[in-house]
């Protein structure tokens, strides 16, 4: 039921930006209003301890303070799942760690449209929308098929793993960085397309914290998302006076 549903949202988010992108709008420059509200779905990718890592869904909401039409600051709300494994070698028989998190974050972003005089043309006006961003947040994991059945055979094993670098529930906090672009369909409503850059201030977000030559990753966990969604202002728009 829940991939049904995952495949489902993003039909339908894909459908409507391909019907309503002959609609983006072509004004010189953009429109906002005071506040933002924004749904989104992704798809993650951590970096972890081990090797390899499978894409798992993330729902994203966010609300937003616009300062003018280049500067903002919100709150982002997270739940999804993370998930890593390491195939069959001479010290695992293979595993995979899930992490279900839900994750809150403030985050600011700025418009990298207004930093330049662009020329009036299509091409101009669309890459208007991109942004970048940071903030700082802080998540909750729940991970599991944490295993201690770690074979004996490798020699640069250190200290056989010792179960105290295991934690299959913990909270860190983060550091988000996004590079994003939001194209109008409307005055009011923005199709979103974001790329975020999770750096964990923990090695505990696949739920291990190994620092043997053997792990792939001997520091801090990290983790991306990329999402599509739509950006909903509410209140009147408005253009500032030079921008019309």
């Amino acid at each position: 039921m829940k991939s049904k549903l995952n495949i489902l949202l993003s039909i339908c988010l894909a459908f409507a930006g391909l019907q309503s992108f002959a609609q983006v709008r072509l004004d010189p420059f953009y429109p906002y209003s005071k506040y933002t509200f924004g749904i989104a779905m992704g798809y993650s990718k951590l970096y972890g301890d081990w090797a390899n890592s499978n894409s798992e869904p993330v729902y994203k909401i966010n609300v937003a303070r616009n300062v003018n039409e280049w500067v903002n600051y919100g709150i982002e709300v997270q739940r999804g799942a993370l998930n890593d494994y390491e195939s069959k070698n001479t010290w695992t028989n293979g595993l995979s760690v899930y992490n279900q998190f839900y994750s809150a974050a403030l985050t600011g972003n700025v418009s990298l449209g207004e930093l330049f005089n662009w020329p009036p043309n299509f091409i101009a006006k669309t890459f208007y929308g991109i942004y970048v961003g940071a903030g700082i947040g802080y998540m909750h994991n729940d991970i599991t098929n944490i295993t201690l059945k770690f074979k004996n055979s490798d020699k640069n094993l250190i200290n056989d793993y010792d179960p105290g670098n295991i934690n299959a529930g913990t909270n860190n906090f983060y550091i988000p960085f996004n590079l994003g672009i939001n194209l109008h369909l409307t005055r009011a409503v923005v199709i979103n397309v974001n790329y975020q850059f999770n750096y964990a201030l923990s090695d505990y977000v696949d739920g291990y914290d190994f620092k043997a030559p053997t792990a792939t990753n001997q520091y801090n966990d990290m983790y991306s998302v990329l999402s599509f969604g739509l950006h909903f202002y509410i209140g009147p728009t408005s253009m500032t006076p030079n921008r019309q």
